[in-house]
């Protein structure tokens, strides 16, 4: 999908505030001359390669002084720097590099954009009270100097908090008390203030723990919300279309927490899900988008908080593949149980190390399928992965796949067809060697609305 699709998708939604994940330059330029406030992303491995002042300046004036018809706001440093649960490293450096970033946005005459820094809730102490919220001692001195960095320049926190996973860590799994209709028996008193859900929950932890490394009182946004759509228990599209029409109602009551009363921004994580997340910490990492991989929505949502049964707008000029699928001969049928299991899933393996196996998960929607249809589906995913090519034997496995043009899903599992590989995302300079280092299949995209909904999507590049 190209940059001017995203654009043009933000702008039939009315969503006027984007965080990008990759700034590349002609994902930056598609932003050009539009009313639509941005926060970009330096991500965690271009915070190591920032040894000096200078390297910072260099990447400032790259990204956001070369571009001066976009409107940025915010430079995230790092996603979640100092998070364990989802990366396999910290990055430490990035609360120097955090630093620098201001002194050098305030150098060129850019003060009015924040530097800014998020972390996921795993920084915190175990507790399940609030009033208990503390970070951990390993993490609290580099805690402490970036939200006095970001108090001394007026810039927010934010925290990251994905109620699914924070009930199954901290509440016996009980899935009622990550919705925000207050229906949970898990609701307690902490002191004379009630909590009803684990939204409110963490939020109020967090506040409590910077108040105890003395930042009070300092502006803290949701930086990412959501709720998985495949690859987990209770992760499913009815229950993620309940999250977000409850979250929804919820920013805009502006009620705030317990502990703090009023408006929160909040950024939904995410617009569209995205097939090369690491998936160490779960498969379901791959599934947060309220829009399929196709730019086609999921559920309806009302972004406003009111209520209604509202659609929302698809992406327009997306072209599908088309429609054949790779598939188990079955003409082979007779071969499973008489061949080692270990020969067969040796080509599930092989096709779900590149492709997205997700729906095949323990709770997915395709975990019920048979040993047949599972293979069928591993061999699927693979072929159109490989953009349904056929002189490179995509359909081969081994001789046991066949291309078929009836479609093989089934009422709870669809086979999926890739769409049409449309741009490559730009990069040049420190953004040109991330690239280079992740190989990007995405342009990953945050949108903000300020003191109300914030929604946190992807739209695929198949690259």
């Amino acid at each position: 999908m190209i940059p001017s699709m995203v654009v043009d998708l933000l702008m039939q939604n009315k969503i006027n505030y984007v965080k990008l994940f990759s700034a590349s330059d002609n994902v930056l330029e598609a932003f050009s001359a539009t009313d639509i406030g941005l926060e970009i992303t330096m991500p965690n491995q271009s915070t190591q390669k920032m040894k000096t002042q200078a390297d910072v300046d260099e990447w400032v004036v790259q990204i956001i002084v070369s571009h001066p018809n976009v409107h940025f706001m915010y430079v995230c440093i790092g996603t979640q720097p100092l998070s364990t649960r989802f990366f396999n490293q910290t990055y430490p450096e990035a609360i120097q590099v955090l630093d620098w970033t201001q002194q050098a946005l305030n150098l060129m005459n850019k003060s009015e954009i924040k530097a800014t820094m998020s972390h996921f809730t795993d920084v915190l102490i175990l507790a399940k009270k609030p009033s208990e919220g503390a970070f951990r001692k390993d993490l609290e001195p580099n805690i402490t100097r970036s939200c006095q960095i970001l108090q001394s320049n007026n810039a927010p926190i934010g925290v990251v908090i994905f109620p699914l996973v924070n009930v199954n860590d901290l509440f016996n799994g009980d899935t009622e008390f990550a919705f925000l209709e207050n229906n949970s028996t898990s609701v307690f008193k902490d002191g004379d203030k009630t909590y009803s859900n684990v939204v409110e929950v963490m939020y109020d932890m967090f506040d409590v723990a910077l108040e105890k490394v003395g930042c009070p009182n300092m502006t803290i946004i949701i930086d990412a919300i959501g709720w998985p759509t495949d690859g987990i228990k209770d992760g499913n599209i009815p229950n993620a279309q309940r999250f977000y029409q409850g979250l929804a109602k919820f920013v805009a009551s502006k009620k705030g927490t317990p502990r703090r009363p009023g408006p929160i921004d909040v950024y939904i994580h995410n617009l569209s899900d995205e097939n090369k997340i690491n998936k160490n910490a779960g498969s379901f990492m791959r599934h947060w988008g309220i829009y399929k991989f196709d730019g086609q929505p999921k559920f309806n949502f009302d972004l406003q908080g009111l209520g209604r049964d509202v659609k929302l707008v698809p992406a327009i000029g997306i072209t599908h593949m088309p429609k054949r699928w790779c598939i188990f001969n079955d003409r082979y049928a007779s071969d499973i149980g008489k061949v080692a299991y270990n020969v067969f899933d040796d080509q599930v393996k092989y096709a779900c190390d590149t492709a997205d196996c997700t729906a095949l998960d323990p709770g997915g929607s395709c975990s019920n399928l048979t040993y047949m249809q599972r293979l069928s589906y591993a061999f699927n995913v693979g072929f159109q992965k490989a953009a349904q090519s056929v002189s490179n034997k995509s359909c081969y496995y081994n001789g046991y796949g066949k291309i078929v043009s009836d479609d093989p899903s089934t009422p709870s599992c669809t086979f999926p067809v890739e769409i049409l590989a449309a741009e490559i995302p730009n990069f040049t300079g420190y953004a040109q060697s991330l690239a280079h280092a992740l190989k990007p299949s995405s342009i990953s995209l945050m949108t903000v609305v300020v003191q109300t909904l914030y929604i946190s999507f992807t739209l695929m590049c198949t690259c």
